[in-house]
């Protein structure tokens, strides 16, 4: 692999840092516009870089060993995972200001954009840092921040609800997160002793003990079924920007797990059936579990989300294909779960409603978010998004990696049920939202831009990824990156 400098790509990740603390001491607009702007310059690289094929580490520094040699990592995978977190960064941090406004007068406080777009730009920037980040301690350190920060934005500005403070919700999170997050530092302690460094690049091989120490705090943090506890609580009752923000959060365990296997993949390899299985009984289990959610619409998404890492975790358990579908799957779940969680922070904006026993015929009244949500769906179901493609290299990763038998027909049959089991409960949650008779009394309101542009963005990336060049220049970049990490181990 070339290592060369890079300081359009140092920059662009050094911008939303500057803007994050320019952001605390600005007003308002002037914050809001920061936010959104800094997060510009990786979106519009990141695609450069997908459609040229970059392959590169680029040197930032070095530390005593174990430490070891600091790389950023500019490749294909790097990349489809930055621009989905930048662009979502971006998109958000623009409907997060009608929103704050609406939520800093519900809390009867003065409005604190300064802190809320510093926490929030923080939290987005840390994201991208772990992304390009190819050693152990930058990865951590990345994790911590957007830990830290997404934790005191729910402290400070989110909900209370079923008997429990913000307060309390927002401990329950940090404290899940935090365990996932110390587990993966000892698995990378152990690796570090072991092998003298936390430099990726000179790592050939992870000892069993610090694989399964990372993987089970990944595990946590992804949420797989079990450990998913937190999530609903975090999600439900997180600022809706927020939740709509740190969808990538989780998602960036999946992420984590895939560079671990690219350099030694023995680990998932030993325990693939065991972990498909878990995938999908989990997936199955959790995507019903949508269905007894209809008491809070965030909670309903939240369970959707838990059910749609189910996808990432199958994908890490089969193979090269599977990383594919992985990394496609996550950006469709990004973009089709960001959207959904601010339609549903419009309603709360504009109707303060929750419960979904009183929604219905909304479509009527806000058909500007009505149709969102249904861009939304499609995203997450593979309707015409890019989510088609990443179902299709899930399952050729499971021919490639157990063929097709009548010994593993379950894992094609529990696969194709979770993608068709995902479809129904989203059109049946549009249905209850949007579709039919209104349960409740409502009148026509006219809904922001701010609130509804954002969203079309985030699901029309999601269409126009499924289609060429865009998804033939995505889909070779990703294969050169897996290519070029596994040739060199």
């Amino acid at each position: 692999m070339l290592i060369q400098s890079d300081p359009i790509l140092i920059s662009s990740l050094i911008i939303p840092l500057i803007a994050a603390i320019i952001a605390s001491f600005v007003g308002k607009r002037v914050a809001a516009i920061l936010s959104s702007v800094s997060f510009l310059p990786i979106v519009i690289y990141s695609i450069y870089g997908i459609a040229a094929g970059l392959d590169y580490l680029v040197p930032i520094g070095a530390l005593p060993r174990p430490i070891g040699m600091i790389y950023l990592i500019n490749d294909g995978l790097s990349n489809a995972f930055g621009f989905a977190i930048a662009l979502i960064s971006l998109t958000i941090s623009i409907v997060s200001y009608p929103y704050m406004e609406h939520r800093f007068k519900v809390l009867g406080i003065p409005e604190q954009f300064n802190i809320y777009y510093l926490l929030f730009t923080l939290c987005g920037i840390s994201m991208l840092w772990i992304v390009y980040a190819y050693n152990l301690i930058l990865m951590y350190i990345g994790i911590e921040v957007s830990l830290i920060a997404s934790f005191l934005l729910i402290y400070f500005y989110g909900y209370d609800g079923f008997g429990k403070t913000r307060r309390w919700i927002g401990t329950l999170y940090f404290v899940y997160t935090h365990i996932a997050s110390v587990l993966f530092l000892v698995g990378a302690v152990v690796l570090a002793l072991y092998a003298n460094t936390m430099n990726l690049y000179a790592i050939k091989y992870i000892p069993p003990l610090a694989w399964a120490l990372m993987f089970i705090g990944l595990l946590i943090k992804l949420p797989s079924y079990g450990p998913h506890v937190w999530l609903p609580w975090a999600h439900g009752m997180h600022p809706t920007p927020v939740a709509a923000l740190i969808i990538s959060v989780v998602g960036l365990s999946a992420y984590i797990l895939a560079r671990l296997y690219l350099i030694s993949p023995y680990f998932i390899n030993m325990y693939r059936v065991p972990i498909l299985a878990y995938a999908i009984i989990g997936g199955v289990l959790t995507g019903l579990g949508v269905f007894r959610h209809r008491f809070h619409y965030k909670w309903l998404l939240a369970y959707s989300t838990v059910a749609n890492m189910a996808y990432l975790l199958a994908g890490l358990a089969v193979g090269v294909y599977g990383i594919v579908g992985l990394t496609l799957h996550f950006i469709a779940h990004q973009f089709g779960k960001a959207v959904l969680f601010m339609t549903a922070g419009a309603i709360i904006a504009y109707y303060d409603v929750t419960d979904v026993d009183d929604m219905g015929g909304l479509q009527t009244y806000m058909p500007s978010v009505g149709a969102a949500a249904l861009l939304g769906w499609m995203a997450l179901s593979g309707i015409f998004t890019v989510a088609l493609l990443g179902e299709f290299y899930i399952f050729l990763g499971l021919i490639d990696t157990l063929g097709f038998s009548l010994s593993t027909l379950w894992a094609f049959a529990g696969l194709a049920f979770m993608f068709i089991l995902t479809g129904y409960y989203g059109f049946w949650a549009l249905k209850q939202v949007f579709y039919g008779q209104p349960r409740k009394q409502y009148e026509k309101v006219k809904v922001d831009p701010k609130f509804v542009v954002p969203l079309y963005v985030l699901g029309l990336a999601a269409v126009i990824l499924l289609f060429p060049p865009a998804s033939t220049s995505l889909i070779g970049s990703i294969l050169k990156a897996i290519s070029t990490v596994m040739g060199h181990v």
